[in-house]
């Protein structure tokens, strides 16, 4: 792996970080992440935001993603931004997906719990994310690299953070995850070592209270004149 600040600076992401200096950390990065996932599958409803850059081949473009979990088998997820205008409802077996742009809607059957539901909707329709990784249960087991590194400790925007990095052959990602017996996700980039123009993905996470879910969250409400698409 690179030196955590010339990755971080090359990426844009040494500005999270300022003059900060790593301070030495027992844990290994598997550990503290296993203890961050724990932590999240101790909760039956939680929610949280997500402001993502995702500086590619292509070019660049931002999404802000709030999502709200109820387990299990309750998901809302609303994505704004540059390319995407959406929102998202699993609830119980009925998954719909709201394009604001289009005004337009589809209605999909799949599994009940949202672990299940995930897996049939990502292999339908070939597609992944990210961020689902902290929709699922039992992620401290399904992650799965060649090598990690547990950098230290950092003071990420006044919270102490561990800095970890997990790698691939095809990806490098970089996690801050805070310190505590209650640890969270605070940030993670994503960098893609097969693009030729440094390509990443970077993600801020900013967790809400579990108190601001409600049970219509997840019943999607037909917007006027909204058009239900088919898919065969």
């Amino acid at each position: 792996m690179k030196s955590p600040q010339k990755l971080l600076y090359a990426t844009g992401l040494g500005l999270l970080l300022g003059t900060a200096t790593l301070l030495a950390d027992e844990m290994s990065a598997k550990e503290i992440a296993k203890k961050a996932y724990a932590a999240l599958d101790s909760q039956q409803s939680y929610a949280f935001n997500a402001a993502i850059l995702n500086h590619s081949d292509d070019g660049e473009n931002t999404h802000q993603v709030a999502v709200k979990v109820n387990r299990p088998g309750q998901l809302r997820v609303d994505v704004t931004g540059d390319i995407k205008n959406r929102s998202n409802y699993l609830n119980d077996g009925l998954y719909t997906v709201y394009d604001h742009d289009k005004n337009m809607y589809v209605r999909i059957k799949t599994e009940k719990e949202i672990d299940n539901a995930l897996d049939d909707l990502f292999d339908r329709f070939e597609i992944s994310s990210p961020l689902a990784q902290l929709m699922y249960t039992n992620m401290g087991e399904r992650i799965k690299f060649d090598s990690s590194k547990n950098f230290g400790i950092v003071d990420l925007k006044g919270v102490e953070c561990h800095y970890l990095a997990f790698s691939t052959k095809a990806n490098e990602v970089h996690v801050w995850v805070t310190t505590g017996e209650t640890p969270v996700i605070k940030n993670y980039m994503i960098k893609d070592k097969t693009s030729k123009n440094n390509a990443y993905k970077a993600t801020t996470l900013y967790w809400k209270n579990a108190n601001t879910i409600s049970a219509s969250d997840f019943v999607f409400a037909m917007p006027k004149n909204a058009t239900e698409v088919f898919i065969k």
